[in-house]
Order: structure tokens, then C-alpha cells, then sequence
């Protein structure tokens, strides 16, 4: 039998406070935007969102490896399927994200990885 090394376990609270701090960018109780005020490019929503996170979470994304930003699919990704629409018919943002129609949870981790691109080229 095989048992994980000590420092695994180490790993697990550090992810669990990575999964949760860029969710904040787009707070639950901020209303959801509407049809008239939809981003409808993915510039557009990677602009809206930095403009909403605090440093503390930009250094969180930018520290993350690029592989590993699934890690916030569950977390920021809902909260940026729910709050720019791609649940509702923002269908002009999935095609921004995907170059065609594509599933609500591909749109937003283009969206995340346009975020992390572009936090990464800010140093």
C-alpha cells in the first residue's frame, strides 16, 4: 500500500484558498448584467474583470501555472458563466471565446486564460 508524501498534503488548503480568491472578482450578490450590458467580446470581459479584481487575487492568477487554472472552473468560472450570460443566451460572447457556438463552461476557461495572458504580460 502507498501512501501520500506529507508535503501533499501540504498542497491541499493552498488550493483550497486559490479555488476561492479570484471569486471574489465577480461577488454573488453583484447583479447579473443583462442582454443591453453583456460583454460581447472576450477583450471586453477580460477588461471588465481585471478591473474588478483586487492585487491580491491578480497575483494569485499570476502565480498560477497556466495548466493548472482549471482549478478555477468550479469557482471563478461559474461565477463568469452566470454573471456575463453565458447561461442566458450571450451567445455573441461564447463565439468570441470559442470562434463558434461552444459549451458555457469552454467559453469561461477561455475567459480565465485570456485573464491570466494578459496578467502575465503586466509586470
Amino acid at each position: 500500500m502507498h501512501y501520500a508524501k506529507p508535503e501533499a498534503f501540504m498542497k491541499v488548503p493552498l488550493l483550497c484558498l486559490l479555488l476561492m480568491l479570484p471569486v471574489s472578482a465577480i461577488a454573488e450578490d453583484e447583479p447579473e448584467l443583462g442582454p443591453d450590458t453583456w460583454p460581447t467580446t472576450v477583450e471586453a470581459t477580460v477588461k471588465d474583470i481585471l478591473g474588478g479584481l483586487s492585487e491580491d487575487d491578480k497575483a494569485t492568477v499570476r502565480k498560477t501555472d497556466k495548466e493548472d487554472l482549471i482549478m478555477f472552473h468550479h469557482g471563478w468560472g461559474m461565477g463568469i458563466r452566470n454573471h456575463y450570460g453565458l447561461w442566458r443566451g450571450n451567445s455573441q460572447l461564447i463565439e468570441s471565446a470559442c470562434g463558434k457556438p461552444c459549451h458555457p463552461d469552454d467559453a469561461s476557461m477561455v475567459i480565465i486564460e485570456a485573464v491570466w495572458s494578459a496578467l502575465q504580460r503586466k509586470d
